[in-house]
């Protein structure tokens, strides 16, 4: 795991320094460009630069954030039908099907997960993605948050528009649960940090043999 996070820091080093390079040439001809046309410049470069960095950066997390699963996979219907199988458990965790992607959240909109949300004044909702790739066995992880507001619970509560937040890296391979901790485990044991929807939805996936990247997308 230390060694991801090296790769990591040391992929994020370079790709900084390489934008700070690609602003050299710039600075350069500055004195021989008027103000607008310079202004107009930084700002195109600006906008080429986050870009790109961010399409590196997607493509850094996918590339080193890959776990193999284990044991002999089991097939695409079965392991939906696995994930899908949260919305009959007690537990304050639902699953959504959007389109080809499942989606994992909070029960927000159910009285009793909702009231405790308010009383613990958790202002943020998230979502954890799962897009499928039958031919490789592969599942692509990604995060998102979401403003809420629990106004009065389950009648007005607020949800904003999803954002994509840093990924959630500190998922340890071996201490990931699985989906069936949420038929016994207490309202009173959860913190509703991601890590409670992250880590049994990865570690349910890698348990039945298929591979988990993470990605930005």
């Amino acid at each position: 795991m230390l060694k991801r996070f090296f790769l990591m820091f040391f992929g994020l080093s370079l790709l900084l320094i390489a934008a700070l390079l690609s602003l050299l040439p710039l600075l350069v001809v500055r004195g021989k460009l008027d103000e607008l046309t310079y202004m107009t410049a930084l700002c195109l470069w600006a906008v080429l630069a986050s870009l790109s960095c961010l399409l590196v950066l997607s493509l850094l997390v996918r590339k080193i954030w890959f776990f193999r699963g284990t044991g002999e996979p089991v097939t695409f219907e079965q392991l939906r039908e696995q994930l899908l199988s949260v919305n009959t458990m007690t537990g304050p965790v639902q699953v959504c099907k959007r389109r080809k992607k499942l989606i994992f959240t909070w029960r927000y909109k159910e009285l009793q997960w909702c009231e405790l949300f308010s009383g613990l004044g958790i202002n943020r909702l998230y979502e954890l993605h799962c897009r499928f790739d039958p031919a490789t066995r592969t599942v692509f992880l990604a995060d998102r948050t979401r403003a809420a507001d629990f106004l009065i619970c389950p009648e007005r509560v607020k949800i904003g528009f999803r954002h994509v937040p840093l990924p959630l890296l500190s998922v340890l391979p071996r201490r990931l649960d699985t989906l069936s901790q949420y038929a016994t485990k207490e309202p009173h044991e959860y913190n509703f940090r991601p890590r409670e929807i992250k880590a049994p939805v990865m570690g349910t996936i890698l348990a039945s043999g298929w591979n988990v990247r993470l990605s930005l997308f």
